[in-house]
């Protein structure tokens, strides 16, 4: 049994959509309490931010802002995403439902692991129906917020069989070169060729993630 062993927000998932206007919403929240001056942040900026915890996402925002402050607009972001998914703005990326269930089919075990909170997998989960798709779904919150590469240890003790990583950032291509796996880098997400550079395949669309399949399937068959 081969698993693949997915990432969410920018490898399925296009995030900058519902982002972008919760991050705006949190700043500007903080321009009307004069904390932080009126403006309108690109897509381009924002963009930047995306796999950063939050007190080093508000450090470049806002520089000298209270930990209290970045408490309460982390919290903001958070629940303005939720409701952003609730209203249908949330979106996969082009072509997600139709390559999960081909992956599915041609025998693959399905695994998702993002860094987001409980309510976070919860609300997409619901939204999205990924049960669906995946043999199980995981956050960083489960475990303590644990880097991923220690959250897969705990992961291949449930499940048997060889894993491949599919992800964005460098934090899917360290659970790969920390446990000797090999992995996908989605080019069409947040992180840059540089950053994916030590992945064995390298996609810039997610119908191509079945070319990197077909190559599987024929050496598991070998």
């Amino acid at each position: 049994m081969v698993n693949l062993l997915f990432d969410y927000d920018g490898t399925l998932h296009d995030s900058l959509r519902i982002y972008a206007p919760a991050v705006q919403a949190a700043y500007d929240r903080l321009a009307r309490l004069g904390i932080a001056p009126p403006r309108q942040w690109g897509l381009g900026e924002v963009r930047a931010w995306i796999g950063l915890p939050p007190a080093q996402m508000w450090d470049l925002c806002v520089p000298g802002l209270s930990d209290v402050e970045k408490r309460v607009s982390g919290e903001l972001v958070g629940q303005r995403m939720l409701e952003l998914v609730q209203a249908g703005q949330a979106r996969l990326y082009e072509g997600v439902p139709e390559v999960l269930t081909a992956l599915g089919e041609q025998g693959f075990r399905l695994l998702l692991l993002s860094n987001c909170p409980v309510s976070y997998l919860r609300t997409h989960a619901e939204h999205f129906h990924l049960e669906q798709f995946f043999a199980g779904l995981f956050c960083g919150e489960q475990f303590g917020y644990r880097p991923k590469y220690e959250i897969f240890l705990e992961l291949r003790r449930r499940y048997d069989g060889s894993f491949v990583v599919i992800g964005d950032r460098i934090q899917d291509m360290e659970i790969a070169r920390r446990n000797g796996l090999r992995a996908i880098g989605c080019l069409y997400g947040y992180g840059g060729r540089e950053e994916l550079s030590a992945a064995d395949w390298m996609v810039e669309t997610p119908l191509e993630l079945l070319d990197c399949a077909r190559q599987l399937s024929r050496e598991s068959s070998r």
